[in-house]
């Protein structure tokens, strides 16, 4: 290689010509500063954080879950598995009339006029869907009845135990 700078990025540098003794049995971090500092650190540079990342979050109410925009409550309810906020935010779907079918494991809601319009299809019972590979809603386009697989309100209801 003829050029002096791409040969250094392709073999790397020789860390002895930077003044370090990579014979010793010393640890290099504690004393080594930067390849371009002229001497060796002493000490620990003084770190410090800005005061927000010593306050802590507030916490999220169940009432906040009514201002959330869609896709926020279905990120809710895919990311966080077994949590308390996936149920709450599967409750809040239901509010908003979507409904979780159990063996397709998506949310589904029947569609209203403007989404049939916008399918080109007249059928009453057409339903939309949340693509969780596209992130957005879809027409479902299934010849299945998908009614009996939908969760009842109940299914997906909080629920506390006595103990």
């Amino acid at each position: 290689m003829s050029d002096a700078d791409r040969n250094a990025l392709a073999l790397g540098s020789d860390l002895t010509s930077l003044g370090l003794n990579l014979n010793s049995s010393d640890n290099l971090y504690s004393t080594f500063a930067s390849p371009w500092s002229e001497s060796p650190t002493t000490r620990e540079p003084q770190y410090q954080l800005p005061m927000c990342y010593y306050m802590q979050p507030p916490a999220l109410k169940t009432g906040h879950l009514s201002k959330f925009q869609l896709e926020t409550l279905f990120y809710i309810f895919y990311a966080l598995p077994k949590d308390v906020l996936q149920a709450y935010s599967a409750q809040e779907l239901y509010s908003r009339e979507w409904r979780y079918h159990a063996e397709l494991k998506l949310w589904f809601k029947r569609a209203g006029p403007a989404d049939i319009v916008a399918s080109n299809n007249s059928s009453p019972n057409q339903y939309i869907y949340f693509d969780i590979n596209s992130w957005e809603r879809r027409i479902f386009n299934g010849n299945m009845n998908i009614t009996p697989n939908l969760l009842s309100e109940d299914d997906i209801r909080v629920k506390f135990s006595n103990s």
